[in-house]
Protein backbone atom coordinates (compact mmCIF):
# COMPACT_ATOMS: atom_id res chain seq x y z
CA UNK A 1 0.00 0.00 0.00
CA UNK A 2 1.12 3.78 -0.88
CA UNK A 3 2.03 5.66 1.82
CA UNK A 4 -0.08 8.83 2.51
CA UNK A 5 1.04 11.57 4.43
CA UNK A 6 -1.26 14.31 5.84
CA UNK A 7 -0.79 17.69 3.39
CA UNK A 8 0.46 15.51 0.47
CA UNK A 9 -1.71 16.99 -2.85
CA UNK A 10 -2.47 13.78 -5.19
CA UNK A 11 -4.63 13.77 -8.47
CA UNK A 12 -7.49 11.46 -7.73
CA UNK A 13 -10.00 9.81 -10.12
CA UNK A 14 -13.25 12.01 -7.96
CA UNK A 15 -16.32 9.04 -8.50
CA UNK A 16 -19.65 11.33 -8.64
CA UNK A 17 -22.50 10.46 -6.30
CA UNK A 18 -25.33 10.27 -8.74
CA UNK A 19 -23.10 9.24 -11.79
CA UNK A 20 -21.16 6.10 -12.87
CA UNK A 21 -18.13 8.34 -14.06
CA UNK A 22 -15.68 9.78 -12.39
CA UNK A 23 -13.30 13.03 -12.84
CA UNK A 24 -9.57 13.59 -12.12
CA UNK A 25 -9.36 16.60 -10.04
CA UNK A 26 -5.80 17.10 -7.37
CA UNK A 27 -6.87 16.83 -3.49
CA UNK A 28 -5.20 17.09 -0.10
CA UNK A 29 -4.51 13.89 2.36
CA UNK A 30 -6.01 14.85 5.47
CA UNK A 31 -5.75 11.95 7.31
CA UNK A 32 -5.01 8.00 6.47
CA UNK A 33 -7.74 7.03 4.33
CA UNK A 34 -9.46 11.00 4.09
CA UNK A 35 -9.25 12.78 1.26
CA UNK A 36 -10.50 16.74 1.08
CA UNK A 37 -11.09 17.96 -2.53
CA UNK A 38 -8.67 20.46 -3.78
CA UNK A 39 -11.01 22.39 -6.49
CA UNK A 40 -9.13 24.65 -8.84
CA UNK A 41 -11.38 27.88 -9.13
CA UNK A 42 -10.23 31.18 -10.34
CA UNK A 43 -10.59 34.07 -8.22
CA UNK A 44 -13.73 35.58 -9.19
CA UNK A 45 -15.17 32.07 -8.50
CA UNK A 46 -14.01 31.83 -4.99
CA UNK A 47 -15.27 34.98 -3.20
CA UNK A 48 -18.53 33.66 -2.89
CA UNK A 49 -18.05 30.44 -1.22
CA UNK A 50 -16.86 30.71 2.79
CA UNK A 51 -15.27 27.16 2.43
CA UNK A 52 -13.18 27.63 -0.38
CA UNK A 53 -9.69 28.71 1.05
CA UNK A 54 -7.44 29.54 -1.05
CA UNK A 55 -3.61 27.91 -1.53
CA UNK A 56 -0.70 30.74 -0.73
CA UNK A 57 1.52 28.59 -2.14
CA UNK A 58 -0.07 26.44 -5.14
CA UNK A 59 3.45 26.76 -7.54
CA UNK A 60 5.42 25.38 -4.67
CA UNK A 61 2.97 22.37 -4.08
CA UNK A 62 3.29 21.74 -7.62
CA UNK A 63 -0.11 22.74 -9.09
CA UNK A 64 -0.14 24.90 -12.06
CA UNK A 65 -2.42 27.94 -11.79
CA UNK A 66 -3.71 29.47 -8.40
CA UNK A 67 -5.61 26.95 -6.07
CA UNK A 68 -8.34 26.87 -3.51
CA UNK A 69 -9.18 24.36 -1.11
CA UNK A 70 -13.18 23.44 -0.14
CA UNK A 71 -12.90 22.59 3.07
CA UNK A 72 -16.29 21.28 3.34
CA UNK A 73 -15.96 18.91 0.37
CA UNK A 74 -14.51 16.17 2.67
CA UNK A 75 -14.98 12.53 1.46
CA UNK A 76 -13.45 9.20 2.50
CA UNK A 77 -11.99 7.62 -0.63
CA UNK A 78 -10.45 3.93 -1.66
CA UNK A 79 -7.06 3.87 -2.43
CA UNK A 80 -8.12 2.76 -5.50
CA UNK A 81 -8.70 6.43 -7.34
CA UNK A 82 -5.09 7.49 -6.01
CA UNK A 83 -3.69 8.43 -9.72
CA UNK A 84 -0.35 10.22 -8.76
CA UNK A 85 1.42 12.65 -6.16
CA UNK A 86 1.48 16.58 -7.20
CA UNK A 87 3.46 17.73 -4.32
CA UNK A 88 2.99 18.32 -0.57
CA UNK A 89 1.41 21.73 1.15
CA UNK A 90 3.82 24.39 2.25
CA UNK A 91 3.75 24.36 6.34
CA UNK A 92 1.73 27.43 6.51
CA UNK A 93 -1.23 26.33 4.18
CA UNK A 94 -1.57 23.13 5.89
CA UNK A 95 -1.51 24.35 9.19
CA UNK A 96 -4.14 26.89 8.00
CA UNK A 97 -6.31 23.98 6.14
CA UNK A 98 -6.07 21.58 9.09
CA UNK A 99 -7.18 23.86 11.39
CA UNK A 100 -10.28 25.22 9.21
CA UNK A 101 -10.88 21.49 8.49
CA UNK A 102 -11.04 20.96 12.47
CA UNK A 103 -13.40 23.78 13.27
CA UNK A 104 -15.95 22.43 10.38
CA UNK A 105 -16.33 19.17 11.36
CA UNK A 106 -16.37 20.12 14.41
CA UNK A 107 -19.27 22.43 14.30
CA UNK A 108 -17.19 25.13 15.69
CA UNK A 109 -17.98 28.62 14.74
CA UNK A 110 -17.11 31.75 16.59
CA UNK A 111 -20.38 33.72 16.61
CA UNK A 112 -20.05 37.58 16.43
CA UNK A 113 -21.95 40.39 15.50
CA UNK A 114 -20.49 43.62 13.84
CA UNK A 115 -22.08 47.29 14.06
CA UNK A 116 -21.71 49.36 10.57
CA UNK A 117 -22.53 52.99 12.08
CA UNK A 118 -22.74 55.35 9.00
CA UNK A 119 -22.51 59.18 9.72
CA UNK A 120 -24.11 61.95 7.67
CA UNK A 121 -20.56 61.99 6.08
CA UNK A 122 -21.14 58.61 4.59
CA UNK A 123 -17.67 56.84 6.95
CA UNK A 124 -18.23 54.54 8.98
CA UNK A 125 -17.23 54.10 13.03
CA UNK A 126 -13.85 52.01 13.42
CA UNK A 127 -12.79 50.74 16.86
CA UNK A 128 -9.13 50.21 17.52
CA UNK A 129 -8.31 47.15 18.65
CA UNK A 130 -5.34 46.59 20.31
CA UNK A 131 -5.80 42.93 20.32
CA UNK A 132 -5.95 42.70 16.29
CA UNK A 133 -3.59 45.90 16.15
CA UNK A 134 -5.42 47.34 13.80
CA UNK A 135 -9.07 49.11 13.10
CA UNK A 136 -12.53 47.20 13.46
CA UNK A 137 -16.16 47.76 13.11
CA UNK A 138 -17.38 48.04 16.33
CA UNK A 139 -18.56 44.28 17.68
CA UNK A 140 -19.77 42.14 20.29
CA UNK A 141 -20.39 38.64 21.03
CA UNK A 142 -24.44 37.18 19.09
CA UNK A 143 -26.41 35.79 22.39
CA UNK A 144 -29.82 35.05 22.67
CA UNK A 145 -31.72 37.97 22.00
CA UNK A 146 -28.95 39.60 20.17
CA UNK A 147 -30.82 42.51 18.34
CA UNK A 148 -31.93 43.68 21.97
CA UNK A 149 -28.51 43.48 23.14
CA UNK A 150 -26.66 44.72 19.92
CA UNK A 151 -29.02 48.23 20.36
CA UNK A 152 -28.31 48.51 24.17
CA UNK A 153 -24.27 48.20 23.39
CA UNK A 154 -24.38 50.98 20.22
CA UNK A 155 -27.08 52.94 22.43
CA UNK A 156 -24.98 53.07 25.34
CA UNK A 157 -21.68 53.55 23.71
CA UNK A 158 -23.58 57.17 21.94
CA UNK A 159 -25.52 58.35 25.02
CA UNK A 160 -28.23 57.64 22.98
CA UNK A 161 -31.39 55.26 22.50
CA UNK A 162 -30.34 53.64 18.69
CA UNK A 163 -32.70 51.20 17.20
CA UNK A 164 -30.37 49.22 14.80
CA UNK A 165 -31.32 46.98 11.40
CA UNK A 166 -30.37 43.63 10.92
CA UNK A 167 -28.60 43.70 7.79
CA UNK A 168 -27.17 40.39 6.44
CA UNK A 169 -25.62 37.28 8.13
CA UNK A 170 -22.38 36.03 6.54
CA UNK A 171 -19.73 33.29 7.42
CA UNK A 172 -15.81 33.88 6.99
CA UNK A 173 -12.59 31.58 7.37
CA UNK A 174 -9.73 33.94 8.69
CA UNK A 175 -7.12 33.76 10.81
CA UNK A 176 -7.41 35.35 14.60
CA UNK A 177 -4.64 37.89 15.17
CA UNK A 178 -5.73 37.81 18.84
CA UNK A 179 -5.58 33.71 19.34
CA UNK A 180 -3.23 33.19 16.67
CA UNK A 181 -5.11 30.07 14.47
CA UNK A 182 -7.51 30.27 12.28
CA UNK A 183 -11.20 29.86 12.70
CA UNK A 184 -14.76 30.14 11.05
CA UNK A 185 -17.00 33.03 12.18
CA UNK A 186 -20.33 33.19 11.76
CA UNK A 187 -20.88 36.96 10.89
CA UNK A 188 -24.36 38.80 12.28
CA UNK A 189 -24.67 42.51 10.67
CA UNK A 190 -26.67 45.68 12.16
CA UNK A 191 -27.01 49.05 10.54
CA UNK A 192 -27.03 52.27 12.06
CA UNK A 193 -27.52 55.73 10.16
CA UNK A 194 -27.50 58.46 12.03
CA UNK A 195 -28.87 61.69 11.13
CA UNK A 196 -26.78 63.75 13.22
CA UNK A 197 -23.35 63.38 15.44
CA UNK A 198 -22.82 63.47 18.79
CA UNK A 199 -20.73 65.98 19.55
CA UNK A 200 -17.81 64.25 21.12
CA UNK A 201 -17.71 62.23 18.03
CA UNK A 202 -17.23 64.96 15.34
CA UNK A 203 -13.87 64.52 15.10
CA UNK A 204 -12.60 62.27 12.65
CA UNK A 205 -10.37 60.39 15.92
CA UNK A 206 -11.50 60.71 19.09
CA UNK A 207 -11.31 58.63 22.03
CA UNK A 208 -14.14 57.95 24.91
CA UNK A 209 -13.61 55.76 27.77
CA UNK A 210 -10.04 55.51 26.62
CA UNK A 211 -10.93 53.42 23.69
CA UNK A 212 -9.52 55.24 20.33
CA UNK A 213 -12.06 55.86 17.27
CA UNK A 214 -11.87 57.03 13.98
CA UNK A 215 -14.44 57.74 10.95
CA UNK A 216 -13.52 56.05 7.71
CA UNK A 217 -14.98 55.70 4.77
CA UNK A 218 -14.48 52.00 2.70
CA UNK A 219 -12.74 53.71 0.35
CA UNK A 220 -10.61 55.05 3.31
CA UNK A 221 -10.55 51.24 4.84
CA UNK A 222 -9.28 49.91 1.69
CA UNK A 223 -6.55 51.90 0.90
CA UNK A 224 -4.98 51.13 4.75
CA UNK A 225 -2.87 48.02 4.04
CA UNK A 226 -2.93 46.68 7.56
CA UNK A 227 -6.69 46.64 7.05
CA UNK A 228 -7.18 44.93 4.14
CA UNK A 229 -4.27 42.19 5.40
CA UNK A 230 -6.61 41.22 8.28
CA UNK A 231 -10.03 42.23 7.79
CA UNK A 232 -10.62 42.31 3.85
CA UNK A 233 -13.03 39.68 4.08
CA UNK A 234 -15.53 41.90 6.61
CA UNK A 235 -14.60 45.10 4.35
CA UNK A 236 -15.79 43.18 1.04
CA UNK A 237 -19.10 41.92 3.54
CA UNK A 238 -20.06 45.38 4.48
CA UNK A 239 -19.06 47.36 1.18
CA UNK A 240 -22.04 44.78 -0.44
CA UNK A 241 -24.54 45.17 1.91
CA UNK A 242 -24.67 48.26 3.50
CA UNK A 243 -22.50 50.75 1.69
Amino acid sequence: MEKYNIGDVWWIHFPYEDEDKEKRRPAIVIDDDTIAILAMYVTSQNKENPYSIKLEDWAETGLSKPSWTRIDKIISINEWYMDRKIGSLSPRDLTKIMQLAAELLNNEFHEFSLIAVKNPMGKYLQKYDYRWNCWLFPYIKTAENNKENVDEYISELFHLSIDTSYIAQAKHCKYSESDNVYKIYNHKLYGVLLTHTPEIMLQDEFYMEDVKYRWMSIKELEQDENVMKKNADVIAFIKSKYL
